[in-house]
């Protein structure tokens, strides 16, 4: 095993072990006043066991703080493009395709699923505008459901390697160069890119995804990924190899489809792996009923993959990985059972479970976001920054993420389906 991950691992255990001692006290004087059984989960959930995963990715990303280079290819590949209803979006998105810094020729398979605006109309214009080394090609998909137009589209491509691009996500000039040096030269099955918000000043909730894209998402996948095992190839913008793809029967008709089909890659002892400097900028919902409709799909389809591939049929780093994801729901339940009410008492003057050691949490979280934040910043790409969504993000996402998880988790027992727009 990797010895890299195994320093991350044991950091995390150590930090793990001085949290456990540095508590007793204070979990000894809570369980005096709540019952212990319930102060213990509590702090588990929302001190101990985050404090292990964010040391431990700390570390791990110290380890690996240099932007790996991978040597330069031309490698002809394809971009299915999947667009149900986006009129308003897919010319820029084309274009951006049209603009990339890349020698390969790039087929565009623009794939209609069902749409009922001018989607197939703006797709023929931007195609009579295409360079000779862009050809894009109009498919129509008319059986509903994201998995339908992705497997026509792995029909039609004839290329060693494909990327897969919504229809909302517009390509940053060098993207497509970046994630293709690294998926040809290390042979995974799977490249995740890097993806940034696209519309973070267009209001709050906007303003708090982009911290959550640029920190949360952007550490956790860059810790997956040093070691082989991202467990998320999103379809928004990432790279595959085709025949790896074919051999795992392409995509499912189910919530997360993208989650499933790397749980199954990973699972036929493929690698997947994490492009920090491959960027994408996606539009991300703007209302907050459209962000909880959106993080109630992931937990969904999050489960869906734990489902198709449990944790202990995956191999090596994998099964460690897909074990933390099991983990969140815990930690989902503790943040909003433990963590909101234990802040609740603590604004009238009961500290019960908002103590010292959840401050230390805090820290350790504030390090590691500092660290990716550094990192991002190095690879001079632009983002926008605003103190307001970060104020947000560090206050009031979680609430959103979490509650939003939960009543996916709940849905997905029930056996409730949601569409994929």
């Amino acid at each position: 095993m990797n010895k890299k991950f195994i320093l991350s691992v044991g950091f995390g255990m150590l930090w793990l072990a001085f949290s456990v001692w540095l508590s007793l006290p204070w979990i000894e004087e809570t369980a005096q006043v709540l019952p212990p059984v319930y102060v213990w989960a509590v702090v588990i959930g929302i001190a101990f066991l985050p404090g292990y995963l964010m040391s431990a990715i700390f570390f791990s990303n110290l380890l690996h703080r240099k932007v790996r280079q991978y040597p330069q290819t031309c490698e002809d590949t394809t971009v299915i493009l999947c667009a149900h209803n986006e009129e308003a979006s897919i010319a820029g998105t084309i274009q951006a395709l049209f603009s990339q810094r890349y020698a390969g020729r790039i087929c565009i398979l623009a794939v209609d699923n069902a749409s009922t605006d001018g989607t197939k109309r703006q797709i023929q214009a931007m195609a009579r505008l295409a360079p000779e080394n862009r050809p894009v090609r109009y498919l129509y998909c008319g059986q509903p459901g994201k998995a339908n137009a992705l497997n026509l589209g792995l029909s039609k491509v004839g290329t060693r390697h494909f990327l897969t691009v919504d229809a909302d996500t517009w390509l940053e000039g060098n993207a497509v160069q970046r994630i293709m040096n690294h998926i040809v030269s290390t042979r995974r099955s799977c490249v995740a890119g890097n993806l940034f918000v696209q519309n973070p000043t267009r209001s709050l909730t906007a303003r708090m995804q982009n911290y959550d894209y640029l920190l949360s998402i952007a550490a956790v996948k860059r810790f997956q990924g040093s070691y082989g095992s991202t467990l998320v190839a999103q379809g928004a913008f990432s790279a595959y190899n085709t025949c790896a793809v074919r051999k795992a029967g392409g995509w499912r008709q189910v919530m997360g489809e993208d989650i499933v089909l790397t749980y199954r890659l990973l699972a036929l002892g493929y690698a997947s792996g994490y492009e920090p400097a491959a960027v994408g900028y996606t539009r991300v919902p703007e209302t907050l009923g459209g962000l909880y409709r959106q993080r109630r799909r992931w937990a969904m389809g999050m489960l869906e993959g734990l489902r198709e591939v449990p944790p202990w049929q995956q191999r090596g780093c994998t099964r460690y990985f897909t074990s933390v994801n099991l983990s969140i729901i815990y930690l989902d339940l503790a943040y909003l059972f433990g963590f909101v009410p234990g802040v609740i008492l603590a604004l009238f003057g009961y500290c019960y479970l908002v103590g010292l050691l959840t401050a230390f949490t805090a820290l350790v979280g504030a390090l590691c976001f500092w660290t990716v934040y550094r990192y991002q910043r190095r690879l001079n790409i632009p983002f926008k920054n605003t103190v307001g969504g970060f104020i947000l993000f560090l206050f009031f996402f979680q609430l959103v993420q979490s509650t939003a998880s939960l009543h996916g988790y709940l849905s997905h027992l029930a056996g409730r389906r949601q569409s994929w727009k």
